[in-house]
C-alpha cells in the first residue's frame, strides 16, 4: 500500500502539474499545439532548475529528502522557489508583457508559495494537495465542468497518498487543497479583470 502511495505522490507531484498547466492554458488561448509546446519547454527550464536546486540541497544537507518533508527545512525551499518564480516572471514579462497568461499565473503561484510559507510557521501544509487542487480547478475553468469532474478523482487520491506515506495529517492535506483552490480562483478573477 505504501509503495502505491509513493508512486501516486511521484506521478501527481506538484512539478508535474506545473509542467502541464502552461501548455493547457496557452493551447486554450491560441489553439496552437506547437506554440503551447514552446512555452511548456521554456517553463521546463525553470521547473528543472527548481528540481536541481532541491536535489543539490539534499546532496549538501540543506534538505533531508527531495520532498522537503521536515517543516523546519521548508522555509529555505520556499525562498528558492520564490526566487525562481520571480526570475520566470521577469524574463517572460520582458518577452511577452505582464498581462501574458503564464505571467499572471506565475504571480498567483508566487502568492501561493508565500501563503504556504507563512502557514508553514503554524503547520506543514501539503504542497502536493494544494497543487493538485489548483490544477483541477484551473483545468475546470479552462475546459469546462465535464473535464473538471473527469479529473476530480486526482485530489482524493493525492490526499490518500500523502496520508499513507505519513508525509501529512488529514488537516494538513485538506488545508493544502483548500489554499491551492482559493488561490487558483482568486488568480483567475484577478487575471480576468486585468485582461
Amino acid at each position: 500500500m505504501k509503495k502505491i502511495a509513493r508512486r501516486v505522490s511521484i506521478v501527481f507531484h506538484p512539478a508535474i502539474f506545473i509542467l502541464l498547466l502552461p501548455f493547457l492554458i496557452v493551447y486554450k488561448q491560441t489553439a496552437s499545439g506547437l506554440y503551447a509546446l514552446k512555452w511548456q519547454i521554456f517553463l521546463s527550464f525553470f521547473v528543472f532548475l527548481a528540481g536541481f536546486m532541491v536535489v543539490m540541497g539534499e546532496k549538501f544537507g540543506v534538505f533531508s529528502d527531495r520532498d522537503v518533508t521536515k517543516r523546519s527545512e521548508r522555509e529555505k525551499f520556499y525562498i528558492i522557489i520564490s526566487a525562481i518564480i520571480i526570475l520566470f516572471i521577469a524574463v517572460v514579462s520582458i518577452l511577452k508583457g505582464v498581462l501574458f497568461a503564464p505571467v499572471i499565473i506565475a504571480f498567483g503561484v508566487l502568492f501561493g508559495v508565500l501563503a504556504f510559507a507563512l502557514l508553514n510557521h503554524v503547520f506543514k501544509i501539503s504542497v502536493h494537495s494544494g497543487a493538485a487542487c489548483a490544477f483541477i480547478i484551473a483545468v475546470g475553468i479552462l475546459y469546462g465542468i465535464i473535464v473538471f469532474f473527469a479529473i476530480l478523482w486526482i485530489l482524493p487520491l493525492v490526499i490518500w497518498a500523502r496520508l499513507i506515506t505519513k508525509n501529512h495529517t488529514l488537516a494538513e492535506a485538506i488545508s493544502g487543497a483548500l489554499l491551492g483552490g482559493l488561490i487558483t480562483i482568486a488568480t483567475y478573477f484577478v487575471g480576468k479583470n486585468l485582461v
